[in-house]
């Protein structure tokens, strides 16, 4: 684990921690020619619904004019939208790792934070680097941190906000058994309210270093800010939630003890918007950037998430509880002039695992062979019209939580390996999942049910067994505090 941190702090010092003030705007006199190898930006934000934003037609309450992504929805009409993509799992760790592998999370193992990737299994970064291209990752919450395997394939790894920073300082300290030292440090991921700004302003330096845009690259961003707590910077809090009518401060919704009412969960949900449109914004001045380099349509980029967050639609609240939809829906966008119609909204069943297949297939990199996650260029194409099968999957054994979801279609069945049970939900008839229908795992007349297990059955163990994480008392505090009690 030390280690990792220690790659972390040695390209900090490549990078550069003091950022510039800003990237040059003026165009350049000639737009770089990358050939035949186009570079790929792969963006996933954090506890994003897919029905709270603009190109799945969501208008916020309080604020109806206001547009939650208006950068997002103009990449929309200029690329594909996947209409009914699932995530593979309600939390960070495992579903990022399933993005970055094309695998779901029984297939790569990691399941739970005790465990980290197989070096036998690469990653999406790898590839790229591989053909190479400059690689660099930048990210912005702990469970992204190079001790799960996440810096694979990257020539530059690093976290932008500075709580993250104190994460690798809390770990070098634990390790002189000091950490009680930096207890104090770790509550900063709550109410660091631009963590956008950190990571692109990281992402913009990377990339006008060297001239690093001018070659073919892969950037990954992974971006934060709608996760809870919801304390956007002041001047979008009063965009999306009026002063007339906000009660709240934006830390109600994980505390536990107090019982909201529908005001203040309306009130939550605005302070939520009112992240998602800032952070819409930074991903604006990226493509700002873009165009001054006379780059914008040589770029193929892939907006996705890796969860929502539940509002007590099904009595719970935040994630990494449940399977239902406000937390397994997830917005994909993707947009590749010529290679991806403009305009195109593919109606098909898909998981976000088959996003990482989608970006080699359009880069011109080989296939991985036998992952689960597939190219979706045939859904675009016409070559393929049907609905996919897409796995999903959450354990926690200290809670007694062990579900295993499916969806085809729009059947959508979870299963309870604890209470040896099942649900079939009609999305198309009970789009809130509010109408199960019940069945034993025994039950063999059951379709939709015998469809899910025998998808399992086939999936069944990781043929890539996981390594062990050994986690310090620093960093078990400061996952414990953004709402992670270890299992």
């Amino acid at each position: 684990m030390k280690s990792a941190f220690r790659m972390m702090a040695l390209a900090s010092i490549l990078l550069g921690i003091s950022l510039l003030a800003g990237c040059s705007k003026e165009p350049v006199v000639e737009a770089p020619d990358y050939g035949d190898r186009r570079p790929v930006i792969l963006i996933s934000i954090d506890s994003l619904r897919a029905d709270h934003t603009t190109p799945y037609g969501y208008r916020p309450h309080f604020s109806p004019e206001e547009a939650t992504m208006p950068w997002l929805q103009s990449m929309a009409e200029e690329g594909v939208v996947f209409e009914n993509t699932s995530s593979v799992s309600s939390w960070t760790l495992p579903s990022h790792m399933s993005l970055l592998s094309g695998m779901h999370p029984i297939e790569h193992g990691v399941r739970s934070r005790r465990w980290s990737l197989s070096p036998k299994v690469e990653l999406l970064a790898e590839p790229f680097q591989a053909a190479g291209y400059h690689t660099a990752g930048f990210f912005s919450a702990p469970f992204l941190h190079p001790v799960w395997g996440f810096s694979r394939g990257f020539d530059v790894y690093l976290p932008g906000p500075k709580y993250l920073g104190t994460l690798e300082a809390a770990e070098a300290l634990s390790a002189n058994r000091k950490s009680d030292t930096v207890d104090d440090l770790h509550s900063s991921s709550h109410t660091d309210n631009r963590t956008a700004e950190q990571v692109l302003d990281h992402a913009l330096t990377w990339l006008e270093q060297d001239d690093n845009y001018r070659e073919p690259f892969f950037l990954f961003l992974h971006l934060w800010d709608p996760h809870y707590d919801y304390f956007p910077p002041q001047d979008y809090r009063e965009r999306f939630l009026p002063p007339s009518e906000g009660q709240v401060i934006g830390d109600e919704l994980m505390d536990l003890e107090r019982e909201l009412s529908e005001q203040e969960l309306l009130e939550l949900r605005a302070l939520y918007d009112a992240e998602i449109r800032y952070t819409d914004d930074q991903l604006a001045r990226l493509w700002t950037q873009l165009e001054a380099w006379g780059i914008e349509d040589a770029v193929i980029i892939a907006v996705t998430s890796d969860h929502g967050d539940e509002f007590l639609e099904h009595g719970t609240r935040g994630h990494h509880l449940t399977l239902y939809e406000e937390v397994m829906h997830v917005p994909m966008v993707l947009r590749a002039p010529d290679l991806a119609p403009a305009g195109n909204r593919v109606q098909a069943t898909v998981s976000n695992i088959d996003l990482a297949p989608t970006l080699l297939e359009l880069a011109g990199l080989p296939a991985w062979p036998d992952r689960t996650g597939r190219s979706l260029a045939p859904l675009w194409t016409g070559a393929e019209m049907a609905d996919r099968q897409v796995p999903m999957d959450l354990v926690r054994p200290a809670l007694k939580i062990e579900l295993r979801g499916y969806r085809h279609g729009d059947l959508k069945t979870i299963i309870d390996s604890f209470a040896r049970n099942l649900q079939v939900f009609d999305l198309s008839q009970d789009p809130t999942e509010q109408q199960p229908r019940m069945a034993e795992l025994a039950d063999k007349d059951d379709a939709a049910s015998v469809e899910a297990l025998e998808f399992f059955l086939r999936h069944r163990a990781t043929p890539f067994p996981p390594g062990k994480v050994k986690e310090s008392k620093a960093m078990t505090s400061a996952l414990s505090e953004l709402g992670y009690t270890e299992d």
